[in-house]
């Protein structure tokens, strides 16, 4: 009995070395790029290829400014920001409301989730798109301290059997290695940029806030760092004119960007 579990052990033990091997190599290469997403892009790979999966999704959380009867309000959202995978692109333009379809009910509840069978779960009038081969998935939210900041996707397993709680742990782990990273990497980038970092520090300072509560939210760095430009050309004594022209130079030079990474 003994000698037919020891080499059942060890093959576990070696499977679990190789996934940690990973793991850490995706860690590195994360921390060490400070592209935020091509490191998620190539984490959503590796994702779906150690769970044995065809597809990887990973959602950031996201806030927009609503604006009813005078009174201005901000609204968390979720978007793909990246993926592994056959993925539409009008998936990138959905907006996933909190407590919305799956990855919504995971980032409003920051628990994770593990469905069998979508169309025996109570979200299966919610579910993109039926399959009657691959009908299971899971999901998990990715935590930078105690706050939610996205949600990681994975569905159809090449052996079209169900995911267990084994591969969800796996995926909880990816997330809070996720979750590290872009922290890790947004503070970086801060650092690097000298006027970035002074734009967040007077934030903070306003708010009264630490500097622990800065999270990656696309959203509210283009605030402050759309805020702090403006304040500095208005004090410069730049006209509404010369600013819309500075506004249109950068867009320009975006376009140019978008353009050369496309032939890459």
């Amino acid at each position: 009995m003994d000698s037919l579990q020891q080499p059942i052990n060890q093959e576990q033990s070696l499977k679990s070395e190789g996934f940690l091997f990973q793991l850490l190599g995706v860690t590195n290469f994360l921390e060490k790029n400070n592209n935020v997403e091509t490191g998620l892009k190539d984490l959503a790979y590796t994702t779906a290829k150690i769970l044995e999966s065809q597809k990887c999704s990973i959602m950031l959380l996201q806030t927009r400014v609503i604006d009813s009867h005078g009174s201005k309000t901000q609204e968390p959202y979720l978007r793909v920001f990246t993926h592994y995978g056959n993925l539409p692109k009008e998936a990138y333009e959905q907006i996933t409301q909190l407590n919305d379809g799956i990855a919504g009910y995971v980032a409003s509840t920051g628990e994770c989730l593990l469905v069998k069978d979508i169309n025996q779960s109570p979200f299966v009038k919610v579910a993109r798109k039926r399959s009657d081969e691959y009908k299971s998935l899971i999901s998990a939210p990715i935590f930078i301290g105690n706050q939610v900041i996205g949600v990681i996707n994975v569905s159809e397993q090449h052996n079209r059997k169900p995911f267990d709680e084994k591969d969800l742990e796996i995926l909880k782990i990816f997330a809070l290695f996720i979750g590290k990273s872009i922290q890790i990497i947004e503070l970086q980038n801060m650092l690097q940029s000298r006027f970035l970092e002074i734009a967040v520090s007077k934030e903070v300072e306003k708010r009264g806030n630490k500097i622990s509560n800065i999270t990656p939210d696309p959203a509210r760095i283009s605030q402050i760092v759309a805020k702090a430009i403006f304040k500095e050309l208005d004090k410069g004594g730049f006209g509404a004119n010369q600013i819309i022209n500075i506004t249109g130079e950068i867009l320009d030079l975006l376009r140019e960007k978008i353009h050369r990474d496309d032939y890459l």
